[in-house]
């Protein structure tokens, strides 16, 4: 949400214009889920006692730029104050614990510091001020850890039939190795792993997702190990160990600059979750030479993902489906399984 308006006269929504000069208030959208709408008059009430003055975009002048709400859908909840500068931190970190009481389920707080005057919403310092780091979400074969800066879908239930899907073409594909590239919190390498895949890789450049994703596995790893183990009938020495999925492994690293200077034997499939502008020429044409036999490529903009299924001409799609992940709009999140010609 942009903060807008002035200091006793908080306003969340989007940004002031000619025909709303104090901004859109948006704080009534029936879209929120239950948690993210209740968490505004609580959030907007502490910003106005907090009394740092919001961000001003054509004088470039206050401080308070966006709130950031994440929920899942155990109601917990995340909250991002994004700040032009350090001048209300001090005000911020004594009085945060009031928004904490008023907003029980509130587990992560933190200040994003983003200086300069730009459509970018996140600057690169972040301040967490609350004890607990990561929100659990809602994956496939294990929770998914959100961290603050990491990107997660903001349709919740829309991201775990992608990874289902994901599962799902893995099951009948049956490789032993995959890497899922921009793998963000590891959404679709946990669900590889599910499925059986014994070598799974994922690589994100964003560092707080990676964190996220190594955190899932630690806690992954730790619900394993508290299994209770069934006394063995075996007289083979094997020892009594709980059955657990494989544990992916992640790397934090530019996606395309990582494959493309791979040494390594290339995997059976690799899973590719680009952003709005897909994987460019550099990365898709490397995949079209790669010879690796499988591709799952789940896109944000159909548009960008032909200009890539242009440059790997190898590939036949096999199977295809559409994920309605952003409701009541013209845009589609689609998924789509290829494999090389015989």
């Amino acid at each position: 949400m942009v903060v807008s308006g002035s200091k006793k006269s908080i306003v969340l929504g989007l940004a002031p214009n000619e025909k709303h000069p104090t901004g859109i208030d948006l704080q009534s959208c029936p879209l929120y889920a239950p948690a993210i709408h209740a968490a505004f008059t609580p959030i907007r009430a502490w910003l106005q006692r907090l009394g740092a003055r919001p961000y001003n975009i054509p004088t470039a002048k206050g401080e308070v730029k966006y709130v950031l709400v994440s929920a899942n859908p155990a109601g917990d909840l995340m909250v991002r104050l994004v700040l032009r500068s350090k001048a209300a931190l001090h005000r911020v970190e004594h009085t945060w614990s009031e928004l904490q009481a008023e907003l029980p389920n509130l587990r992560v707080f933190s200040v994003n510091i983003q200086p300069e005057h730009t459509t970018v919403i996140e600057g690169r310092e972040e301040i967490i001020l609350s004890s607990e780091r990561y929100i659990p979400m809602p994956g496939i074969g294990t929770d998914l850890w959100l961290a603050p800066g990491a990107f997660f879908q903001t349709n919740t239930a829309a991201s775990q039939a992608l990874y289902a899907q994901a599962a799902t073409w893995a099951r009948k594909l049956q490789p032993e190795t995959a890497w899922d590239l921009y793998c963000g919190v590891g959404g679709f390498a946990f669900a590889l792993s599910s499925a059986g895949v014994a070598q799974v890789t994922g690589v994100e450049v964003v560092g707080p997702a990676i964190d996220g994703a190594k955190h899932a596995v630690t806690e992954l790893a730790s619900a394993t190990a508290t299994v209770p183990v069934e006394p063995s009938n075996k007289n083979d020495g094997t020892p009594n160990t709980p059955s657990a999925a494989p544990r992916p492994h992640f790397i934090t690293a530019d996606a395309t600059k990582w494959a493309t200077n791979q040494k390594l034997v290339p995997p059976d499939l690799v899973v590719v979750n680009p952003p709005r502008r897909g994987l460019g020429p550099d990365l898709s044409s490397w995949l079209e030479r790669s010879g690796i036999p499988h591709l799952i490529y789940s896109s944000c903009f159909p548009e960008t993902l032909v200009e890539d299924l242009r440059r790997m001409r190898s590939y036949q799609i096999r199977a295809a489906k559409l994920v309605d992940m952003f409701p009541h709009t013209s845009h589609v999140e689609c998924v789509v399984l290829m494999s090389r010609a015989d």
